[in-house]
């Protein structure tokens, strides 16, 4: 059940009583077009970078002016200056629109060591590069990502959780995340995601034990809200309850109620015999239906989890989504596929193929349906009321990280944010930490490498919010957290001169 401050006792009822604070992560693959995930906007009142330079950062995204932070070249803007009936960007669509005054939209995540294809370089292990693609950064030591070093925190979790994490992809059952299970010292191995929303469900919920009594179990036929009935309408009829919350509860049975009946082959009404769960295994096909209805159940099974705080870490690895066919006049979507094979036809083998138009169009929705189909949607979820004027996603931090920036370089990596963990953030605004009057290295397909700011610093944010101080996660005397190694990276090629006495200090201006 969610908690019914309207229950508590009166003395710690007139206390100050402090929502959980939840960390989902959304991580998509590959190449990323940088001028499709950013404002295009010349109107009012902005220009264009091309107005400005006439090399490689005139790169036809939005120029923004606004100084974040003294001293630096940090810049920003309210992110509703670039709102359109088309949405903010070429991938940030209308259906993002509501949120953006929770929404924030930072450029210029470098990762310092040297990646190619990772699993959980988004998360603060940089050496975790897929088998098919070593990369430098191998010969680092793996760390525990920063959702596994909140798992085992005693000031995220008070005490133990039911379940200290959840993580979900379609097609790969290798997580984003790695532990050391909360032991200093141990080994550190990665985890590994459900792939069926059952077998999510029943990780979430458990599953009904069989009766020992002898006989039938009188309530075998019974869904689990009809075998809690009675208990809930005497808690609707209690003169305590106040109407907030009795809103809360009807919410609660609701949701429950409709995921469990979502999970069934038929629809399960009251007093009749349920069907055996359905089971969507995993497996590589690209089935539409499939995937979209994998999706939404698995979004179903997140927005319960974290209701009734089961649990308050979700991964979302988005190995597969919707997106254009290859006949541009056919509106028809097709299932796309992200993994180690780079063949043509895959989301990875599009991003190969990136100087043909066609292939830029398809990855390009690919990436605006993830958006509108699994980011939006999950978003719409949580933005219910929880506590006061707060929502479940204000007291939440959403991070869609990503693989890759252009190319196969890290530099640049996309960030979007939603939530503010509680107030901890100031949202509504794009984050721009790119030095765009700095040295421009190269450029390659739509980006450049210029220096922008250590992804560690993100990853240090991501912890202080959740309500984490540097002695809880800093290790071996070096402050932040991850590698700040540039080995295997040259000064002439690459920017690499970073300030690190900041390596341990949250992202300047996010709190606004």
């Amino acid at each position: 059940m969610p908690f019914l401050e309207s229950l508590w006792p009166p003395p710690a009822r007139g206390q100050a009583l402090m929502p959980a604070k939840r960390f989902i992560v959304l991580k998509t693959f590959s190449t990323q077009l940088v001028k499709e995930w950013y404002p295009a906007s010349s109107g009012n009142g902005y220009q264009l970078h091309d107005a400005k330079y006439s090399d490689s950062r005139a790169d036809g995204t939005t120029l923004l002016t606004k100084k974040l932070v003294a001293g630096k070249n940090y810049t920003w803007a309210p992110l509703t200056d670039f709102q359109t009936s088309g949405g903010i960007s070429g991938i940030l669509g209308p259906s993002l629109n509501p949120f953006l005054p929770k929404l924030t939209l930072v450029r210029g995540l470098d990762f310092l060591p040297a990646v190619n294809h990772n699993y959980g370089g988004l998360l603060g292990n940089f050496s975790s590069c897929t088998a098919a693609t070593p990369c430098d950064a191998d010969s680092l030591p793996d760390v525990p990502t920063i959702d596994q070093v909140l798992a085992y925190s005693s000031k995220f979790y008070a005490s133990t959780p039911s379940l200290r994490s959840l993580h979900l992809s379609q097609g790969v059952t290798d997580a984003m995340s790695y532990s050391n299970l909360g032991m200093a010292g141990a080994q550190v191995q990665q985890l590994k995601t459900r792939t069926n929303p059952l077998d999510a469900f029943n990780d979430v919920f458990g599953t009904n034990p069989p009766s020992t009594a002898p006989g039938p179990d009188p309530n075998r036929d019974k869904l689990l809200v009809d075998r809690v009935h009675d208990d809930y309408v005497k808690l609707k009829s209690s003169s305590r309850l106040s109407a907030d919350d009795k809103a809360l509860v009807d919410r609660y049975v609701t949701l429950v109620s409709e995921l469990q009946a979502k999970l069934s082959v038929t629809p399960m009404l009251a007093c009749t015999p349920p069907a055996t769960p359905q089971s969507l295994s995993n497996n590589s096909g690209l089935d539409t239906a499939d995937i979209t209805t994998k999706w939404s159940l698995f979004l179903d099974v997140v927005t319960a989890a974290l209701m009734c705080d089961r649990t308050r870490i979700v991964t979302l690895g988005v190995h597969k989504a919707l997106g254009p066919g290859p006949d541009s006049s056919d509106p028809s979507l097709v299932g796309f596929y992200h993994s180690e094979d780079a063949s043509g036809g895959t989301w990875h083998g599009l991003a190969h193929d990136f100087d043909n138009a066609n292939s830029r169009r398809m990855l390009k929705g690919i990436n605006a349906w993830v958006a509108e189909n699994v980011f939006a949607k999950l978003l719409s979820k949580l933005d219910v009321p929880e506590s006061g004027d707060s929502t479940y996603l204000d007291n939440s931090l959403v991070y869609w990280g990503n693989e890759l920036g252009f190319n196969h370089i890290a530099y640049s990596v996309p960030c979007l944010l939603a939530g503010s963990a509680g107030g901890f953030l100031k949202p509504g605004r794009y984050l721009d930490y790119i030095d765009w009057d700095g040295r421009a290295y190269f450029s390659q397909e739509d980006g450049n490498v210029i220096q922008g700011i250590p992804h560690n610093q993100f990853l240090v944010t991501a912890l202080q919010a959740m309500g984490l101080a540097p002695s809880d996660y800093e290790t071996g005397g070096q402050p932040g957290y991850g590698s700040t190694s540039v080995s295997g990276r040259s000064s002439d090629t690459w920017a690499v001169d970073y300030d690190f006495g900041t390596i341990g200090e949250i992202l300047p201006g996010i709190q606004g």
